[in-house]
């Protein structure tokens, strides 16, 4: 190892041995390959005892420039960004890494960057750097590192004031034995407001969605908001009520809207003799859902079209929309977070839509899927600074001695089977 730069460190290292307290310490060489050397101090202690050599808990990895362009002021080469011990990538790196896959970025791809940027190109026999796209070192990061920068953003209980809008996104998945597309698992979604400003409270994924897994979603946060919006779905209803029996169930008016002209559309196809009927109500079931004055005669019509079906939906559900339109009051006066339909949410899960529907089939852990949910939530709630991050990565390695707190892998399904199928 070499020995230039012996001087007392303008780092103001501190030895880690608490018996060393107070002992000179000094630049004593570096270590590493080149562009990557990290310093390394020598120990002199005030006690007597022999000198020793040491690295900083987050050893600072070299500068590769003569000035910070973040704080404007020149830096010394051993002042570099900080590190994990035995990690090849700074903290920053990670971070970057973190904020790509949140804003839809696959493993594979923030891999690469990461690579790229940190100029960890793996090289061949011939010394020529090899271009590599294995998502696994992202995946890892993912793992370890995930928790801890959501941690500082996480919500502690259910929104108390305004409404708690609740859907989930369905992703399917071919079967290779059949050839067929089946739906592999979902994401459940919460939102809510933060005084008044919408906000993604929460994201889970699950293999169904029952009343089981509804009821473990909702009772992950303690708390309960006074009104929630959802669709009228039987196991998210139920679970609603159990959970948050004294709150307000409104259902979307999208969905109920959606599930008539659904019903319409079988009619028309099943029987052919009221599609005739069918066509005119549809040109006026949208208008419909607009208030009673519109709703009531388009009730009448219905009726009076004498199709059993329809009119069996309108006894039934048809009374919801009735007593949600008594309920909700005058549009004039209605505040923001107390919206009519889940379409809200919708600003938040098209994205995450997007972004997770081309790679369904390669999701198929669900503890690994979940961490990537939280990256996700922190972009769409515009928490997801680089900066932000590196300190909470930071703060965690120095507090367990310069190591993340769990091993690389350790989020594994056991016995090989998948927990998202």
């Amino acid at each position: 190892m070499s020995s230039e730069g012996k001087s007392w460190s303008s780092a103001k290292a501190v030895c880690p041995r608490p018996e060393h307290a107070g002992s000179r310490v000094r630049f004593d060489g570096r270590y590493g390959p080149p562009e990557h050397r990290r310093q390394l101090y020598k120990c002199v202690p005030a006690n007597g005892d022999p000198p020793h050599r040491f690295t900083e808990p987050l050893p600072r990895e070299e500068s590769w420039h003569d000035a910070c362009e973040l704080c404007e002021r020149d830096v010394h080469v051993h002042e570099g960004p900080h590190a994990a011990r035995h990690y090849q990538f700074v903290a920053r790196g990670i971070a970057e890494a973190l904020v790509m896959v949140g804003a839809g970025s696959t493993y594979r791809d923030a891999a690469l960057v990461a690579r790229e940027r940190a100029k960890r190109l793996r090289t061949g026999r011939d010394g020529v750097p090899r271009f590599s796209r294995h998502g696994s070192l992202v995946m890892d990061w993912v793992e370890v590192f995930a928790p801890v920068v959501f941690e500082p953003n996480r919500p502690r209980s259910w929104p108390a004031t305004g409404s708690l809008l609740l859907d989930d996104l369905p992703f399917r998945v071919r079967d290779p034995d059949t050839g067929r597309f089946t739906i592999a698992f979902r994401v459940f979604a919460a939102m809510g407001y933060d005084a008044g400003r919408p906000k993604l409270w929460r994201l889970e994924a699950f293999t169904t969605k029952s009343e089981h897994d509804w009821t473990a979603f909702l009772g992950a946060l303690p708390g309960a908001p006074t009104r929630v919006v959802c669709d009228n779905d039987t196991g998210l209803n139920r679970a609603v009520a159990a959970r948050f029996p004294d709150a307000e169930l409104y259902l979307c008016e999208w969905h109920l809207r959606h599930a008539l002209e659904r019903l319409m559309g079988k009619i028309r196809t099943d029987q052919p003799g009221h599609r005739e009927a069918i066509d005119e109500l549809l040109a006026d079931t949208e208008a419909a859902f607009t208030g009673p004055s519109f709703w009531a005669p388009f009730t009448e019509r219905c009726h009076a079209a004498d199709i059993p079906r329809l009119s069996e939906w309108l006894n039934t559900t048809g009374l919801i929309v009735e007593d949600q339109f008594e309920r909700r009051g005058p549009r004039s006066s209605r505040p923001a977070d107390m919206p009519l339909s889940t379409s809200p949410l919708d600003a938040f899960t098209n994205p995450i839509r997007a972004a997770i529907r081309s790679r369904a089939y390669g999701l198929k852990n669900r503890e690994r899927t979940n961490r990537t949910l939280m990256l996700m939530q922190l972009h769409a709630n515009r928490q997801d600074d680089i900066t932000t991050y590196v300190r909470h990565i930071r703060d965690r390695l120095e507090a367990s001695g310069g190591r993340p707190s769990i091993t690389r892998r350790a989020v594994v399904d056991s016995r090989g089977t998948a927990s998202l199928r």
